[in-house]
């Protein structure tokens, strides 16, 4: 009966097991990119300023458009020229009114006055054009401004993804170096009791573990603080359903062979912040011409109909009027002028950023040129640098147990060990990082251009 509930109970531990390893799900850097940009609030809060851009081209529109407006109004009144007015209005004129003493003293009168005025602008100065035009830069520069939002969403996730990766693998470096330095400790131990190696040694040893298990905790918290970090760009309450399964360790590495000059023109065809700033300067040139267009003559036509009576009982009368009406600002003190001339010399500070910011997006190529190709050698190196460490560290173990070497030379070929590995693994983040700034300073921070996000090892 006993061995009975023993094969239950290993089952179900066993079931418990596989059902916690099933249910992990692959988390690709393409997918967690996904995932950040459609929660991300700020990529929301851009899509809403597009909307906002495009009802101004809207409101510029509606300049031309017809203008109707209603009105009623309810007076009371005894004021010698309007009372005979709304007499007149309302039909009610007789030859009584026409008293001095009526006229010049009335009696008070109502008047319920009805209303509707129809406008149609044929002519405001170019001011229309200029604003609609101004108006469609703005969506424009929403829309870059969208795109940028983007790519820092893109590329902020990446950076986290990859610090993740080398969270867990920094973690796996160090659990594998007190794995060595627990070995040395038994090395240690077992030398002192064969009276081969003094009780230092055994100290030095011992001392050697705990710095490496500190580290390990150190390495622990840090990969916890990423998956924090993942979880929170992601929208997700937590990560730990989720298995990163980027190939970080066996990617391809290759060179940058492009030439920093030549990669500049297709950046600044395609940069949305380089673009944004273009539109800028756009805009303000239909500004400068909005504002001259306030000291042009404008021309509306329209026409008003209007009902009065004396009440809602009483008689009333109906009246109507077209008309075509010519305004001009002649003089209006210089604010146009100022207006004007204040768009014109924006533009120009605009034209400036302009060549400043293309001047940055060369020097980020450069750098990023400079980094990829920086990282690959430091890969190399690091690699190489690994493999002779393992074999250095062999050795001084065979002669560390023979008696013709001391521990401080195997520990220190056991830091030493510890290094390399470490400065490959960030030689290696280092790498993937450097391809995405490329990518973002080329304008090509996307799902369609990155490799990292559409490298079907990682889908």
């Amino acid at each position: 009966m006993r061995s009975v509930k023993c094969k239950f109970l290993s089952v179900f531990l066993f079931l418990l097991v596989a059902r916690s390893v099933w249910s992990v799900e692959p988390l690709p850097i393409s997918k967690a990119v996904n995932k950040a940009l459609a929660y991300s609030p700020y990529i929301k809060a851009m899509k809403d300023g597009e909307l906002a851009a495009a009802e101004k081209v809207g409101e510029a529109r509606a300049m031309k458009g017809v203008k109707v407006s209603l009105g009623v109004s309810d007076s009371r009144l005894n004021s010698p020229m309007m009372a005979f007015g709304a007499r007149l209005n309302q039909g009610r004129i007789d030859m009584s009114d026409f008293s001095p003493s009526r006229l010049n003293d009335p009696e008070y009168i109502n008047n319920l006055q009805v209303g509707a005025q129809v406008a149609l602008p044929l002519y405001l100065g170019g001011m229309d054009k200029h604003a609609v035009a101004a108006a469609c830069q703005g969506v424009k520069i929403s829309e870059q401004d969208s795109v940028k939002a983007s790519e820092d969403i893109i590329f902020k996730t990446i950076e986290i993804y990859l610090g993740v990766v080398l969270a867990r693998e920094s973690v796996a470096v160090a659990e594998k170096a007190c794995q060595t330095s627990q070995e040395s400790l038994r090395n240690a131990q077992a030398a002192v009791e064969a009276e081969r190696s003094v009780e230092s040694d055994l100290l030095q040893a011992g001392v050697h573990h705990s710095q490496n298990e500190e580290t390990l905790l150190r390495m622990k918290n840090q990969f916890a603080l990423a998956l924090e970090s993942l979880a929170t760009i992601m929208g997700e309450p937590s990560v730990q359903e989720y298995d990163l399964n980027m190939p970080f360790l066996q990617q391809e590495c290759t060179t940058c062979q492009d030439l920093p000059a030549n990669l500049l023109a297709r950046a600044l065809a395609q940069r949305p912040d380089y673009l944004k700033v273009a539109r800028q300067s756009q805009a303000l040139d239909h500004q400068e011409k909005l504002a001259r267009g306030i000291t042009r003559p404008r021309v509306i036509v329209g026409a008003v109909a209007e009902n009065n009576r004396d009440g809602l009982n009483s008689s009333n009368q109906s009246n109507t009027m077209l008309f075509a009406r010519m305004d001009w600002n002649i003089a209006d003190g210089g604010e146009a002028l100022h207006k004007a001339r204040g768009a014109r010399f924006q533009k120009g500070q605009m034209q400036n950023m302009e060549k400043a910011l293309a001047d940055q997006i060369h020097l980020e190529i450069r750098d990023a040129i400079t980094n990829i190709n920086n990282a690959l050698e430091r890969i190399r190196v690091s690699k190489l640098a690994s493999e002779q460490s393992t074999e250095s560290l062999r050795i001084l173990r065979d002669r560390y147990s023979a008696g013709l070497a001391i521990v401080s030379d195997v520990l220190g070929a056991e830091t030493s060990l510890f290094s390399h590995r470490m400065n490959h693994l960030k030689a290696l983040y280092d790498y993937s990082i450097s391809r995405a700034r490329l990518k973002m300073a080329l304008g090509e921070l996307n799902l369609e251009h990155c490799d990292i996000l559409k490298n079907p090892e990682n889908q």
